[in-house]
């Protein structure tokens, strides 16, 4: 485990954790969509397409990972609603 894995771990409880991976996935449906937006009006107009690398998609699937996999040396509260379900 590396020391930025130590930090997070340390640092950010398992449901605050919960709500960047969540955070980061809103993120990643954002930039995706904006990916085929701007494909679709580069294809339109007979311009470059733009590369992935170019929305951060890589980074962003990175992050998400490795925040997710780092074990939190917080317990799991049972109280309240859980972070990941579908709000109304």
């Amino acid at each position: 485990m590396s020391a930025y894995d130590q930090l997070i771990g340390a640092k950010v409880s398992q449901r605050e954790r919960a709500f960047l991976v969540e955070a980061l996935e809103l993120l990643m449906r954002e930039r995706s969509n904006a990916l085929r937006i701007a494909t679709d009006v580069a294809k339109s107009r007979g311009d470059r397409v733009p590369e992935v690398q170019e929305f951060g998609l890589d980074d962003i699937l990175r992050l998400s990972r490795q925040i997710s996999a780092v074990p939190s040396a917080e317990p799991c509260e049972s109280n309240g609603p859980s972070p990941n379900r579908k709000r109304n």
